[in-house]
């Protein structure tokens, strides 16, 4: 089989993939997703989903990854998914390890689909794309949306992600419309902008404070649920419905 990346790579696999190391957080959940977990031999620091993600070898943070431990695993392809990788840099990492990579880069909600069927092809699952139902809502009145990524400093979901697209599916219109992706923002500019709902995207263990604004709804919404492109975000739209619902 032959495949193109979203760097523009084009991967050829004369059989699918039996032994996999994935370089990140999504990729790990989708392989699990698509009843390939059985595949995956090494993951980050970072992938902590499903429960068995847990109990595979580490082969060390998605920016260091330690060749050594990559190389001693013995994968047939290596897999990720990044906004911001670089070609001529996985070209480098492929060219030391000598091991095929496909990269993945999720920029759209249905980035989702598509990523789980191309790593379905890769490892031979049978898994079906068309289970992950996310429709956009049919509501007309839009209801003014702010996601805080971190408090301090202030990040907060912009313009061009899918997450911001996802905002919009729920039936929202981001308040955050400048400043790329993840901007920063002041505390002044927020006062500005007005939302209705406020989402704080929490962590496990890290506490969330509400901001000091007058007449909002603030709720809070596992991070993993609105930035991970895998079929969890199923699960963060609703929540996010939800919260509309009653703003």
């Amino acid at each position: 089989m032959t495949l193109t990346d979203d760097l523009g790579r084009r991967l050829t696999l004369t059989r699918p993939a039996r032994r996999i190391v994935s370089l990140s957080p999504v990729t790990t959940e989708n392989l699990f997703a698509i009843g390939a977990g059985k595949l995956v031999v090494g993951v980050t620091s970072a992938c902590d989903f499903p429960e068995e993600t847990k109990k595979l070898p580490r082969i060390g943070d998605f920016t260091r990854p330690s060749y050594e431990r990559i190389l001693a695993l013995k994968p047939e392809l290596i897999v990720f998914d990044s906004a911001t990788v670089k070609r001529a840099d996985v070209e480098s990492f492929a060219a030391r390890v000598k091991i095929p990579i496909f990269v993945q880069s999720s920029r759209k909600v249905a980035d989702v689909s598509r990523h789980l069927g191309e790593l379905a092809q890769l490892t031979g699952s049978r898994y079906d794309t068309r289970r992950l139902a996310l429709q956009p809502s049919k509501v007309t009145r839009r209801i003014p949306v702010f996601i805080e990524i971190s408090a301090s400093p202030l990040y907060a979901v912009g313009p061009g992600s899918f997450v911001d697209e996802l905002i919009g599916y729920a039936g929202g219109i981001n308040v955050v419309t400048e400043g790329g992706e993840f901007p920063q923002l002041t505390k002044e500019k927020l006062l500005t902008l007005k939302p209705a709902v406020y989402v704080i995207a929490t962590n496990p263990g890290q506490p969330a404070t509400p901001p000091a604004l007058p007449n909002i709804r603030v709720v809070r919404i596992p991070a993993d649920l609105l930035f991970r492109a895998t079929p969890r975000l199923v699960t963060g739209l609703r929540m996010l419905v939800e919260a509309l619902k009653h703003a």
